[in-house]
């Protein structure tokens, strides 16, 4: 679900030196990014999780060659500090999760650490909702997200200053499935009409890249979409399932930093 946006991205999108992420000096303001760069190039991304698909979803993906990009919570739909879940692999805590995402080849981003939309919010609680959720992410795998994602896509100047003062990307969309819209149909052809209304625009012999949205955290995207949408995008034979550091012609490493 996408709020409206309280200023354009046009207006604030800033140039970012090519230099490894450690090395990059800081934006004064975070770039937002809403599409891929890379001609042909796909990266499907879930947020809200991890939750009770998410393990075997980071699977599904990596059997069928796709890499795709997770944007986590530290307590949404569950509390990644406490809590369990029973994976086809057995009792897993949430975070042997994210873990395992990683370990799939899999992206990870940062989606605050209570799913808090940051339009309006003050300085300190953006920056508390962050570093919470680096807290996280360092515990499991030594360093922080590059890349994050508003929820709701909602932001204001003073969110993307805070942002870029953190060292982060802001990354939305331009596919959304609406998928949490139709959690419960069970049809599935108002996702694939999302779909087809953009990628059936593209030319066949050079199509645009593309950033689609879904979430993790419904069986009905995890058992049901996603294996279409593989099948669907695979069919067009242009396309090509990458990360979204990848999508933006940089190396699937470079999505995250290990200093401060």
């Amino acid at each position: 679900m996408r709020s409206t946006f309280l200023i354009t991205a046009a207006a604030i999108a800033t140039a970012v030196s090519a230099a490894p992420a450690t090395l990059q000096k800081r934006a004064t303001t975070a770039q937002v990014i809403e599409t891929c760069t890379v001609p042909g190039t796909i990266a499907l991304t879930f947020d809200d999780g991890p939750y009770e698909y998410t393990w075997d979803l980071a699977e599904t993906l990596k059997k069928n060659g796709v890499k795709a990009t997770f944007f986590m919570n530290g307590e949404n739909w569950v509390d990644v500090n406490t809590q369990s879940v029973q994976t086809s692999a057995g009792k897993k805590t949430y975070k042997q999760v994210i873990k395992h995402v990683y370990d799939m080849g899999h992206q990870l981003g940062s989606h605050t650490y209570h799913h808090l939309e940051l339009a309006g919010q003050s300085t300190s609680k953006v920056k508390s909702e962050m570093t919470k959720m680096e807290t996280i992410f360092r515990s499991i795998i030594g360093k922080n997200p590059l890349y994050m994602r508003p929820p709701a896509g909602a932001y204001d100047s003073n969110t993307l200053k805070t942002l870029g003062g953190m060292g982060y990307k802001a990354v939305l969309w331009d596919i959304d499935s609406n998928d949490w819209r139709y959690s419960e149909i069970s049809s599935l052809s108002h996702e694939q009409a999302n779909y087809k209304s953009v990628i059936e625009k593209d030319s066949k012999t050079k199509p645009h890249g593309h950033i689609a949205l879904h979430h993790d955290v419904y069986e009905k995207t995890a058992e049901k979409l996603v294996p279409w949408v593989i099948s669907y995008i695979k069919s067009k034979g242009t396309y090509k399932f990458v990360t979204v550091a990848e999508c933006l012609g940089n190396t699937k490493g470079s999505a995250y930093r290990t200093k401060q």
